[in-house]
């Protein structure tokens, strides 16, 4: 005598499986040895039989007539993804149950039941049904909806349950007890089995969560899937833990870029929001995210790019094209979503609103009001504590795209009036006066333009130049972001230009002066070399380059023009890491060529029948022109890298007496005071880290101005 094996369900399954009019037996029951070892044999049939009974496995299982009945829906396949176009299943009539009745009849289960009742019993053979049943409905859940997102499937699954599974499942407990009554299931456990059915659906597409959100246009229906799902604390807690940590492991990690996750970010919001209107769930899972954005260094420049991209269709009528590298979803949320539209206060004085809902119990003590920042845009804004940080990135990068030559400036003045309204009038003053400047810039120019032409100023310079025509944008210094200044000899011509251009500028505005930063802007110039001529927009310092490349006189006529770096630098009065990206970058343009190291020459013909040719022009140099292309933008990098350290050297330099007069004053500080008080005392804020500073107070203890004390106070040097 053995007892049962431990692959027999709990009295908890059984319980949940069946009625609570089958009850398990009080006393486990022995076997003789013989019996016992039939066991798992009987469950492992038990379960293929089933299996083809509830038609899990068969991709062309029907329920009755699989034909298509007119205005009544399509017949029910046991896998949704096979039921065909048309989701509405029908309700069987009386020809498909008896169609279907008949099909089952002819099934061996029910011959075998009988000889498994009299073999191990009819208790045993109820909690080996339990067990099966328990699994065959997770599988059923798996094998008919994993990865299929369509509407209708909550009524697939509830067909099933009504007209398959609870009906056979009371079919096969009338054969174990004759006592029961099978003839009809009680609403009471259908609903209970529904309960269980929509209890793993809502598990798969919690594991299948994150898949549904990347490909949230595709996979909407599935959030209906999951509304059915998160009904308790319990359900919604499980969501926003398991999904938490999937992000944590496939999203929140050095490998993804900041515009994938601020990508999945949008999705994650948009899909919560249908999820659960409250926020409740959303502010869960979204605290994690939102912490690791503000970890991330470049967050605020990518979403100031993508909220100023261009959405504007193309002239063939297009959609813009999308570039990898530019979060453009932000632009088309921003114009189409108005923070105005939420006008709906969320409150329990709100005595109109009749669709108001309390909090939900599980809500975390410092849970957002859902009516606040509920899109895209205005989630996004509050990422940080404050708003100074988008506002100082968007007058950098709206200062950028303001200098370009653009035809207009409808983009940007539109993402003006709409930012305004999210961060005020007065927060976004700075902007409004660039973009007023650069707008009235065109107005100034035309008229400086007009009176020198008036005064033949402009057309006889315009014919002793060559054609060059001199546009300037007039900005006001104190409300536009500092540039880097990368300093540089302009051609005299040029420089005639310039001071033509301050003396019409002068008459016009006579209490104003104009001061050149001579390396912002664009140049557009044009080429003409012996076999060819070249067109293109180039930054001032790269025109003043291949301009210095013009001058023959002192090598004749025959002689390309050959000119070192160093050569370069000492005419044009600039940094050799700026001269030589110059240089690269021309010829990445095929119009210099380095004979030796940091030595170029003009190529006024492309040579024929040689090597060199062979590389430039062959379809095979598409990868070295790239690679030359590379070459200018990592030189071109190293130059504003190094522009960009001297400017901030220069800086550093300024605070010098700053901290000689604070420390003669006050007495000797720490590092942190020091820092504290340079942020109060430094118009528009102390801008380096404490370790920038740090490294600069021990030049200056280098430099014996400072002395450092004990725990690390600083102090004038005696």
């Amino acid at each position: 005598m053995q007892t049962l094996p431990p692959t027999l369900p709990t009295d908890g399954v059984f319980a949940s499986v069946f009625p609570s009019g089958i009850q398990p037996p009080k006393h486990r029951r022995r076997f003789a040895p013989k019996a016992a070892a039939l066991i798992p044999d009987i469950q492992r049939t038990l379960k293929d039989q089933l299996r083809l009974l509830l038609g899990i496995g068969n991709e062309s299982f029907v329920y009755g007539h699989s034909r298509m009945v007119t205005n009544a829906g399509a017949p029910f396949h046991s896998h949704f993804g096979s039921s065909g176009i048309e989701y509405r299943i029908r309700e069987p009539t009386a020809v498909d149950h008896a169609k279907h009745i008949t099909r089952e009849n002819s099934s061996p289960l029910w011959s075998m039941l009988s000889q498994w009742r009299s073999a191990v019993g009819s208790e045993t053979v109820m909690k080996l049904l339990a067990t099966v049943l328990n699994e065959l409905m997770t599988e059923f859940v798996t094998w008919s909806y994993a990865g299929i997102y369509q509407e209708g499937l909550y009524h697939h699954l509830e067909f099933w349950i009504q007209h398959l599974f609870s009906r056979i499942a009371y079919k096969v407990l009338g054969c174990l007890d004759d006592s029961f009554n099978a003839q009809r299931v009680p609403e009471t456990e259908i609903k209970k089995w529904k309960d269980m059915a929509v209890a793993r659906l809502g598990a798969l597409r919690v594991d299948e969560l994150f898949e549904i959100i990347v490909d949230w246009d595709a996979t909407a229906p599935a959030i209906e899937d999951l509304r059915q799902f998160t009904t308790n604390p319990a359900t919604r807690g499980y969501l926003t833990h398991d999904f938490a940590n999937v992000l944590q492991t496939r999203l929140l990690h050095p490998g993804a870029s900041t515009i994938e996750i601020l990508q999945l970010y949008i999705a994650i919001t948009r899909s919560f929001r249908v999820l659960d209107p409250k926020g409740v769930l959303l502010d869960r899972v979204a605290r994690r995210v939102r912490r690791y954005l503000r970890e991330r260094d470049d967050t605020v420049k990518v979403i100031v790019t993508g909220l100023l991209a261009d959405t504007a269709p193309q002239e063939n009528g297009r959609e813009p094209s999308s570039d990898p590298e530019v979060l453009s979803e932000l632009a088309l949320e921003l114009h189409r979503h108005n923070a105005r539209d939420n006008t709906t206060e969320d409150s329990e004085f709100d005595w109109n609103n009749m669709e108001w809902l309390p909090d939900p119990v599980d809500a975390a003590p410092d849970y957002m009001k859902s009516n606040k920042n509920t899109d895209v845009i205005g989630s996004l804004i509050t990422l940080f504590d404050t708003k100074d940080v988008f506002v100082k990135e968007l007058q950098s990068t709206l200062a950028e795209r303001l200098l370009k030559n653009k035809p207009d400036f409808n983009q940007e003045i539109s993402v003006l009036e709409h930012l305004k309204i999210r961060f005020g009038d007065s927060a976004l003053q700075a902007c409004e006066v660039m973009l007023r400047d650069v707008l009235d810039s065109r107005k100034v120019d035309h008229v400086i333009r007009r009176d020198l032409e008036k005064e033949g100023t402009s057309g006889r310079m315009d014919e002793e130049d060559g054609g060059i025509e001199l546009h300037a944008k007039i900005l006001s210094r104190l409300f536009w972001p500092s540039m880097l200044e990368q300093s540089f000899t302009v051609p005299p011509e040029i420089l005639e230009r310039q001071e033509s251009y301050e003396k019409g500028f002068g008459a016009l505005k006579q209490s104003r002066k104009l001061t050149w930063l001579n390396a912002i802007g664009q140049v557009d110039v044009e080429l003409e070399l012996e076999d060819r001529s070249l067109r293109e927009e180039v930054l001032p310092w790269q025109a003043a380059v291949i301009h210095a490349f013009q001058d023959k006189a002192a090598q004749g006529e025959d002689q390309p023009v050959s000119k070192s770096v160093s050569q370069l630098a000492t005419e044009l009065e600039m940094s050799p890491t700026l001269a030589r990206s110059a240089c690269i970058f021309w010829v990445s343009k095929r119009i210099l060529h380095e004979i030796s190291a940091n030595t170029f020459i003009v190529l006024e013909s492309l040579p024929s029948g040689t090597e060199f040719d062979t590389n430039m022009t062959n379809d095979s140099s598409t990868e070295t022109q790239a690679s030359t292309a590379a070459a200018a933008e990592a030189a071109a990098l190293a130059a504003a890298k190094e522009a960009e350290e001297a400017e901030r050297k220069q800086k550093m330099a300024m605070y010098h007496q700053f901290v000689v007069s604070m420390l003669t004053n006050q007495g000797s500080m720490p590092l942190a005071r020091i820092a504290m008080m340079l942020g109060i005392v430094v118009p528009g804020g102390f801008p380096f880290s404490n370790e920038e500073l740090k490294e600069f107070l021990a030049g200056m203890v280098k430099e014996g101005v400072l002395e450092v004390g004990n725990a690390g106070v600083y102090k004038i040097a005696s």
